[in-house]
């Protein structure tokens, strides 16, 4: 385990004493609006702790932690990137089986048909 993950488990435990303490208090508190915030806080801490153990485990190499952005954009099912390629194939063109080249001739030749927006 590295430094950074033991140091890490060992603040989770300190939180953990601490949400003890949060919670022992909150039973005993008399003005409901002390009640109300020290339930809030045992409800944050409870989450900081549930979410440091997957910091922990990532840190120790237990669990692979995400892909780099690039990659995660990237279609998963071979879906084209372009944002047209839906209104595209609802004029009867599939641009998922062309190659760039191909794509871009076509957008070239749509020029044609709307010249006025080749102007922008």
């Amino acid at each position: 385990m590295s430094n950074s993950a033991a140091a890490l488990k060992e603040a989770v435990e300190f939180e953990k004493k601490a949400l003890e303490k949060y919670q022992e208090a909150a039973a005993m508190v008399k003005h409901p609006e002390t009640q109300e915030t020290l339930q809030k806080l045992t409800t944050e801490k409870q989450q900081t702790i549930e979410s440091m153990h997957w910091i922990i485990m990532a840190e120790a190499g237990k669990i692979e932690t995400e892909k780099p952005a690039e990659q995660a954009e990237e279609p998963k099912s071979g879906a084209s990137k372009c944002p047209f390629s839906g209104a595209l194939a609802d004029m009867g063109i599939d641009i998922t089986k062309m190659s760039k080249e191909e794509a871009m001739a076509k957008m070239g030749d749509m020029s044609k048909i709307f010249p006025e927006s080749s102007d922008s």
